[in-house]
């Protein structure tokens, strides 16, 4: 059983990576060989629009065509029994290299095809459970406010419809920075914004943590022949 973190955050150690890890640590104590990758290591381009995985008399084999560097990290997601996609929140979408891998990842599995009177489907009968990770400075109010449960949902519906099945949890409400006094942000109570986290972010990791253990159980169960 293989299980792949993703960190779709430019920053290490704060609270998207944090939250990844905790869904690893908890697919690893369910007895998962896990692996985190950092997506902002390197640039990553998104999909490109060569239509190679749709053309008539190529196989790309379920992966993207292009073999550039997130190449490797596709061919292990795409060989891994869960993959955990962690993000912040950037304007109600994933990040920019998040949002790269999950149109590169996805869209050779989306398959234009029929078969026996529906949409064919290139994993067949394997389901590969995701767990994608959402955190964001603002509060669960202002994410309904602002439309994010449509536009981040949305991303959940895709990685469940093309792999099978998906989770999604979202941090609220995160300790954005280090130091607020030497940031133009005096729209936040720092005091406040330190004693929320201290008070909730232990609640989302144990929340991640159970999200890894889950997942886990979910590959096994959904691909039990």
């Amino acid at each position: 059983m293989k299980v792949i973190g993703i960190n779709g955050s430019a920053r290490k150690g704060w609270n998207t990576e944090t939250l990844v890890k905790k869904a690893l640590e908890g697919a690893a104590d369910a007895g998962a060989e896990v692996e985190l990758i950092e997506l902002y290591a390197e640039p990553r381009k998104g999909c490109l629009e060569c239509f190679a995985c749709k053309r008539k008399g190529i196989d790309t084999g379920g992966l993207c065509a292009i073999k550039d560097n997130l190449r490797p990290i596709l061919e292990k997601a795409y060989n891994a029994d869960v993959v955990i996609i962690g993000s912040p929140n950037f304007f109600g979408y994933p990040s920019a290299m998040a949002r790269a891998f999950i149109e590169r990842f996805l869209y050779p599995l989306t398959s234009y095809m029929i078969e026996d009177g529906k949409q064919k489907r290139i994993l067949g009968k394997r389901i590969i459970p995701a767990g994608i990770i959402f955190t964001m400075n603002s509060d669960e109010n202002y994410y309904k406010m602002g439309g994010y449960g449509t536009t981040l949902g949305a991303t959940r519906s895709n990685l469940e419809y093309i792999l099978g099945y998906a989770e999604q949890y979202n941090s609220y409400n995160t300790l954005q920075f280090k130091d607020y006094s030497v940031m133009n942000a005096d729209l936040f109570n720092p005091v406040a914004k330190r004693i929320q986290h201290e008070k909730q972010f232990p609640k989302d990791e144990v929340a991640c943590y159970e999200m890894g253990k889950h997942l886990v159980a979910k590959a096994v169960e959904m691909n039990r022949e």
